[in-house]
């Protein structure tokens, strides 16, 4: 089995393209069916150099007790001790390890923008590779970690992920310009955990937000903005990227 969480889609196109490879069952961490398997995984991106609170919420109310335990996680650049954080919340060691380069999506901080059309394809060709060495890593239960942690990963992750979660993964700065919105709900639809209602057609958050920015990427008209910081910013399409 492989459990998954994904926001814009990048975490299920790897989660997909590994079931296919290993002939194992696909199963979303906010809907999850409990297996006696014996070779587990899961799938996330990595959020502040940590583990997504849909992540954390799944491994600490689910005790997974398959003998051969594997993580997955994708991100736009590095992922600092992420393998750790998600050790620390499911009480155990991972027999494996793996980190998966993906477009990067997140916008809200300063120098931080969607990757370019040419940089998409490079990490897609490179996933090609990475998910044909972790196939052969789990088929033969090997015991590796295949990690870029990045500079300075400890302070990614026990200094800055901290004041991340506390002042950015939030919703009450997100904003919607009503000139743009045509009201078509697809934020709403994106939104892996459902936080997001369409009042008198304008999108409305209901303070459980992941910090994934599924609504603000899935936009047609870039309506959604968090706070100013983007609005000059890029949006990704997964669709659009695999098709180009």
């Amino acid at each position: 089995m492989i459990y998954y969480f994904s926001g814009t889609g990048n975490s299920l196109y790897v989660a997909r393209h590994l079931a296919d490879a290993l002939g194992e069952k696909l199963c979303p961490m906010t809907l999850p069916a409990m297996t006696d398997d014996e070779v587990v995984g899961l799938v996330f991106p990595v959020y502040g150099w940590g583990i997504p609170s849909v992540v954390e919420k799944f491994v600490r109310q689910y005790s997974l007790s398959g003998s051969y335990l594997y993580a997955v996680m994708t991100c736009g650049d590095d992922m600092g001790y992420t393998d750790r954080v998600l050790e620390e919340a499911l009480g155990r060691k991972l027999d494996a390890a793996f980190s998966v380069l993906m477009p990067d999506v997140y916008v809200c901080l300063p120098g931080f923008d969607v990757d370019s059309k040419e940089e998409c394809r490079e990490k897609f060709a490179m996933e090609k590779d990475a998910i044909r060495d972790i196939v052969a890593c789990v088929g033969e239960r090997r015991q590796v970690r295949r990690l870029k942690r990045g500079p300075f990963p400890w302070t990614k992750t026990y200094v800055i992920r901290p004041l991340f979660n506390r002042f950015l993964v939030t919703d009450k700065y997100f904003h919607v310009d009503a000139s743009r919105c045509v009201s078509c709900g697809k934020c709403r639809k994106s939104c892996p955990v459902g936080n997001i209602l369409i009042v008198d057609g304008v999108p409305e958050w209901q303070r459980d937000c992941v910090g994934c920015l599924a609504c603000y990427h899935a936009c047609p008209h870039h309506a959604i903005n968090f706070g100013r910081m983007t609005q000059k910013k890029g949006q990704y399409n997964i669709n659009n990227e695999i098709k180009e």
